[in-house]
């Protein structure tokens, strides 16, 4: 055998992982009921084609409604999609911004980022000085402090960076309660 296959190689459910990752970041526990709802949530339309395809932005809105309607506890939380009406318009404004978002109540608070680079992948981010954590569910990645000039912030990769991060994909999960 070559190697074992982890979650993302095979399916496209790392936006769901990511939805339950950002909750169990803030300790909201119910993990199994966050991952139930997040699969019962998406229309039958997109399932069970989403394993292969993964989710879009408006997926995981739809899955991250549902939980906060559907899941015990999850009331005492607040989601908010900052950058979706005015996104930031260059990669400096970006984390800038992105900043702005933790500078009240930081411990309360997760974002859930989309990326183009180097997969289109759906991840928990947290700012850690000059660098950012990345919370996974690839287990080989998982935890990642990545340092910012690796990241880049706009639609397509640019200078080299390892990592592109979509401006307009950003969800905020903030403990409220």
């Amino acid at each position: 055998m070559s190697g074992a296959k982890q979650q993302g190689h095979l399916d496209g459910l790392c936006g769901v992982y990511a939805v339950v990752n950002s909750f169990l970041k803030l300790n909201a526990g119910y993990e199994n009921e966050i991952f139930q709802a997040c699969c019962r949530a998406l229309s039958r339309s997109r399932w069970p084609s989403t394993l292969w395809e993964g989710t879009s932005l408006r997926d995981l809105e739809t899955m991250i409604k549902f939980c906060l309607g559907e899941v015990e506890g999850l009331d005492r939380f607040h989601v908010s999609y900052p950058f979706r009406a005015n996104q930031p318009k260059s990669n400096d404004e970006f984390w800038q911004a992105f900043d702005r978002l933790f500078a009240e109540n930081r411990e309360g608070k997760s974002a859930i980022v989309g990326l183009t680079k180097p997969d289109l992948h759906w991840l928990v981010a947290l700012p850690k000085r000059s660098k950012i954590e990345f919370i996974d569910s690839d287990r080989l990645s998982s935890n990642t402090k990545v340092p910012r000039e690796d990241i880049y912030a706009g639609d397509r990769r640019t200078n080299g960076q390892t990592y592109c991060v979509v401006r307009k994909e950003v969800i905020i999960i903030e403990k409220v309660a």
